[in-house]
């Protein structure tokens, strides 16, 4: 029988074999090498780690059995290394016959007014958010207040994109740690952005006035 490890990884508690455990330490060290250097590097570490313990839970049956060198490697050969990032580069396209994710069904979190149903919706279909609003309010006059129900359950049934890898599988893209890498930076540039943005307003200009004032 194989020694086995007990650690903790993203919050959450695993049974590893020893040799698992020797690959998977290695395999974290250089992410966290290879991101240490970037601005956004502890949150990609972050979400990269809270994703293999969510991979590494199903695998496990609730942590009832060890997680295996073979699952390790399972982990690594899906989410991918930096030692091939650079290679892939610039190769946006899906290789011929290679197929896209589906799409999961999540309640969006950035594009609500409520809970997040419409949006969820919108981005699972590939339409407009206004769109499919317009649809439930319409729905909701016309079936005298069964779309209301609907979008109750819905509220209650979809979760919420809550993590990084959830988003992506919203979005229909691979869960790889290329794809957490640009969704973080793509968020983190969207907010300087924005705040660049709110800095030329004459709000914010009154509002510094005020204070150096």
């Amino acid at each position: 029988m194989k020694k086995t490890f007990t650690i903790n990884l993203s919050g959450r508690v695993f049974h590893i074999e020893e040799d698992a455990y020797t690959v998977l330490q290695k395999y974290l060290v250089n992410l966290q090498n290879y991101f240490g250097k970037e601005e956004e590097g502890k949150e990609i570490t972050s979400d990269i780690e809270a994703r293999i313990a969510e991979i590494f839970s199903q695998k496990t049956e609730d942590g009832k059995n060890a997680v295996t060198l073979e699952g390790v490697n399972e982990v690594i050969e899906t989410m991918g290394t930096p030692e091939f990032f650079e290679e892939e580069i610039g190769d946006e396209e899906p290789l011929v016959g290679q197929k896209k994710p589906k799409r999961r069904l999540y309640r969006h979190p950035d594009q609500k007014v409520l809970g997040g149903v419409c949006g969820g919706i919108a981005v699972y279909f590939n339409m407009d958010v206004v769109l499919v609003r317009i649809i439930f309010v319409l729905l909701a006059f016309v079936t005298t207040g069964a779309a209301v129900l609907a979008y109750l359950i819905l509220w209650i049934a979809v979760p919420k994109a809550v993590t990084t890898a959830q988003r992506l599988e919203m979005m229909g893209e691979e869960v790889t740690v290329k794809n957490i890498e640009k969704f973080i930076k793509e968020e983190v540039d969207s907010v300087k952005e924005s705040y660049n943005k709110f800095t030329k307003t004459e709000t914010f200009k009154t509002k510094e006035e005020s204070t150096a004032s």
